[in-house]
């Protein structure tokens, strides 16, 4: 065995191996592209490449095993049903302890000879390393996670997008569940709504599994908002919350709630990110959290030192583990269109290119994608939201129509939940999608699912991937190297081209990197750009809370002052995260807590104690509110609460489009919108103009309005106005336009999500809780930030959608079904969900299919 170990030391120098390895990489390539000449592997040198990664199975090194499994993988598709290939990748796939390639291996050759040593080797792992609440087997990377979070009270981990994070975590809750007898409280904590439904779901399918399929006996609820309901409140029950850092934050300023036991912090790289607005908002969400002796446990993506995440929160550095190795192997490939190249990036030699042969040189990228993409599943990223439809419409008009029961139900959905005329629609009905965050929850979902069971093989999308949305491909064209107006960083790009590969579904996956024009950000400097991509290099993270480069305090001290920043030139996502920072140190000062940040803005700006103590003294607003409201300005909070006659601007219960348009002017005013809010990717107003479209939205959105019907509303607010501007651009709109009608409901879409939902609801979240304070909870008027988050007005509907039910389908049991809902004081008591699948009316398949799952989850409740 020593022997073996030193011998695989020297493979990856012996220049045999390196030929014959840059040879099979080559060849995979030419078969990739479909190119006229292609070379075979001779005889020997077959038999010599396995030998090899044979050898080198026995090294303990990352990059000696992720060489020896991409031999593996560009060998089985031409050698599957080889015997000597099949005996090699067994023997090689054991030693590696990745099961879910190894069935691949051998779904169809299970009668193979191998030797004792490797039965046994397989016998003792398939034991030991099998997840003890499930039946899937860890690889030798994620066993050796799973079993340091046992070990640890907090952990980081990191590693390759495929090495299936959100797997082991789930399975170290499963532990936590059985081994501490049904007693502690968890939270996962991910980055946006977006990622809330998709990690309750898995969650509640993994709890039902285990449980039997009676969720009841396993004492666990699954909840998203930070409201425990009546209905599902129970002493012996113990709760799994998936929350954004606001809910979280929520939840833990309400001290009746439960305490928090265990905290998985997943896409943890997000908090530190430094183009990430958001980043603040997880840091003071999940430092509060600690606060309360919260076990923290982080997962990220390839970050190489994972163990900053602890560093962040004054944890041992040492419980952290940061994995090379992938399950998957990948195959990485620029295609140059504008250019007439293709190239290969080798994972040992030169990288290799060829020109394109004449006949291919006349393909567009519609041409190229159906060529490579045809029968595979295809993730094309975009970038934009306008450019993800604008290339997904074009290339389905190459398409024939696929006729699918399931494609069908979607788009008679959208028909009647969007719009006629959307033009999702016209894609789908080719067997393309598109993604991207402001998609309606159940339209995005049911895209995610149909491309999961490869009914769509073409999903074009955003950066909406980057946070966490778990969709693999065979290939990942990536159109663009940037998000929004800044380049890649190494984690964003192997975060997305990490999505290439399948495990266990392939071996491999592509990662075509593609040139259409020569523009800014789509490759346009390709020495440069493709560096990220040839040396598969990615570099330390450097949190600007913990190094403070780039004048990063000095700035957090500008905010503090109302000072000019120390660049005239500053982004929007700057400016939001150094003022939202800024918060967060006052908050500290308050409160006289110890941070990293508190401590560095001391330690590093020449008079940052003294102008703390003088905020602390100005200041008037309880640190409860300004620390719930931490993205905004404490000045602007003390504004609100010196508001004169503020007993006179309380909100009513009632909803309407001037109290809409009374309360949106006066937080222009209050809150500083034409500074704080007018700029960015989605400014909230530019100017008060804007407010008259955002009152009739409201109005609609809060009054429970269903979706279509606010489109229709909006596209005749833009009728009445014979005018619709995208961008700079004045465009005149007549109602019938169908391209300003799908400008107009993306627009609106987004707006719910990021303006409604988010921005304006902490400012009237903030309102409302100064008006809680200085008039007392029973004369405050309505909460608005509620009615904004839930999009109603009616505390019943809250209720449903508390105990796990959309907006939409908690009006419809209220319209259809109110007979087998029981409230007192508008709190749900009780719901005989059998009766109601009993009367769903055929037509309402969907709602009955949700209502079976809910049934799974709450049956046998004794309070039901």
């Amino acid at each position: 065995m020593g022997l073996l170990k030193e011998l695989s030391r020297r493979v990856l120098r012996d220049e045999y191996f390196i030929e014959l390895f840059m040879k099979i990489e080559r060849i995979k390539f030419q078969d990739f592209f479909k190119l006229t000449e292609v070379h075979e592997l001779s005889s020997k040198e077959y038999h010599d490449l396995l030998r090899f990664a044979d050898i080198l199975s026995y090294s303990e090194e990352s990059d000696d095993r992720n060489i020896c499994y991409k031999i593996i993988s560009m060998l089985y598709d031409d050698y599957s049903y080889d015997e000597y290939y099949i005996g090699i990748a067994n023997a090689v796939l054991v030693r590696l302890g990745n099961f879910p390639a190894l069935e691949l291996v051998l779904k169809s050759n299970n009668k193979i000879f191998t030797n004792e040593e490797i039965e046994m080797e397989k016998i003792i792992k398939q034991t030991f390393q099998r997840d003890p609440h499930g039946e899937n087997v860890f690889t030798d990377p994620q066993y050796k996670i799973y079993e340091a979070l046992k070990s640890n009270n907090h952990f980081s981990f990191s590693g390759p997008t495929s090495l299936g994070k959100s797997f082991i975590m789930e399975a170290f809750i499963k532990y936590l569940i059985f081994e501490h007898n049904f007693t502690e409280n968890m939270v996962i904590l991910v980055p946006t709504r977006a990622l809330i439904n998709q990690v309750t779901n898995k969650m509640k399918s993994e709890l039902i599994d285990i449980a039997g399929g009676n969720f009841n006996d396993i004492k666990y609820k699954v909840l998203s908002h930070p409201v425990i309901p009546r209905l599902l409140e129970d002493t012996k029950a113990r709760y799994i919350f998936v929350f954004t850092p606001e809910r979280l934050i929520s939840y833990l300023s309400n001290n009746e709630n439960q305490k928090v036991d265990y905290m998985f912090i997943d896409e943890a790289h997000k908090m530190v990110s430094n183009k990430d607005s958001r980043g603040p908002l997880f840091y003071h969400a999940i430092l509060q959290a600690e606060r309360k002796s919260v076990k923290l446990f982080f997962a990220s993506p390839n970050v190489p030192n994972a163990d900053v995440f602890l560093h962040l929160f004054e944890k041992s550095t040492e419980e952290t583990m940061s994995i090379k190795e992938s399950p998957v192997a990948q195959n990485r490939y620029f295609l140059d269109i504008y250019n007439h190249n293709l190239t290969l990036f080798s994972d040992l030699g030169e990288d290799y290119a060829e020109s394109m042969h004449s006949a291919y040189q006349k393909y567009d990228f519609n041409q190229w994608l159906y060529k490579l993409g045809d029968g595979n599943k295809n993730i094309i990223y975009c970038n934009s939201t306008k450019d993800t439809i604008d290339y997904a419409i074009s290339f389905a008009k190459l398409l024939p129509d696929k006729d699918n029961e399931q494609i069908n139900e979607l788009i008679e959905l959208i028909k009647e939940h969007i719009h006629r005329d959307y033009y999702l629609i016209d894609c789908l009905k080719k067997g393309v999608g598109y993604h991207f965050g402001r998609l309606p929850q159940r339209v995005r979902e049911r895209i995610e699912s149909l491309f999961s069971e490869k009914i769509i093989d073409y999903l074009f999308c955003t950066s909406t991937l980057l946070e966490g949305v778990n969709l693999p491909a065979k290939n990942i064209f990536i159109l663009n190297n940037a998000i929004g107006l800044s380049k890649f960083t190494d984690i964003d790009f192997w975060n997305l081209a990490g999505r290439a590969g399948r495990l266990t579904k392939e071996l491999s996956g592509n990662i075509i990197c593609t040139k259409i024009l020569d523009k800014r950000n789509r490759w346009d400097n390709p020495i440069k750009d493709l560096e990220v991509v040839r040396s598969r290099e990615i570099r330390k993270i450097q949190p600007y809370v913990i190094k403070g480069q780039k004048k990063f305090y000095i700035n957090i001290g500008r905010s503090l002052e109302g000072k000019e920043f120390t660049r005239k030139s500053v982004t929007s996502a700057e400016k939001e995260i150094w003022d939202h920072y800024a918060n967060i140190a006052f908050i500290h000062q308050i409160r006289e807590e110890q941070s990293v940040l508190k401590a560095n803005f001391i330690a590093q700006v020449e008079g940052a104690n003294q102008l703390l103590r003088k905020k602390v003294k100005n200041n008037m607003v309880p640190v409860e509110i300004l620390s719930t409201s931490s993205m905004i300005k404490e000045k602007y909070q003390n504004n609100a609460w010196q508001l004169e006659k503020i007993n006179e601007k309380t909100m009513p219960t009632d909803v309407t489009r001037e109290e809409c348009q009374y309360f949106l002017n006066l937080f222009y005013d209050l809150y500083g919108w034409k500074d704080e809010e007018s700029s960015g990717h989605a400014p909230l107003a530019k100017s008060k103009n804007k407010l008259r479209y955002y009152a009739v939205l409201m109005k609609d959105w809060m009054n429970s309005v269903p979706l279509n019907r606010i489109i229709m509303n909006i596209i005749k607010y833009y009728e009445e106005r014979g005018e619709y501007w995208d961008v700079n651009e004045r465009l005149p709109f007549d109602g019938k336009d169908k391209r300003i009608i799908n400008l107009i409901i993306n627009e609106l879409m987004r707006d719910i999500e990021t303006n409604i939902r988010y921005k304006m609801k902490n400012y009237f979240t903030n309102y409302y809780l100064i008006l809680c304070e200085r008039l007392g909870e029973e004369h405050a008027g309505a909460n608005w930030g509620d009615f904004l988050e839930y999009g109603t007005t009616d505390l019943k509907v809250i209720e449903l959608q508390n105990i796990g039910l959309p907006r939409y389908l908690a009006t419809f049991l209220l319209e259809n079904h109110m007979e087998s809902l029981k409230f007192e004081n508008d709190i749900l008591v009780s719901i005989d969900i059998e009766e109601i699948i009993a009367n769903i009316d055929q037509g309402k398949a969907e709602y009955k299919e949700f209502m079976e799952k809910m049934a799974l989850e709450i049956n046998n409740n004794e309070d039901i």
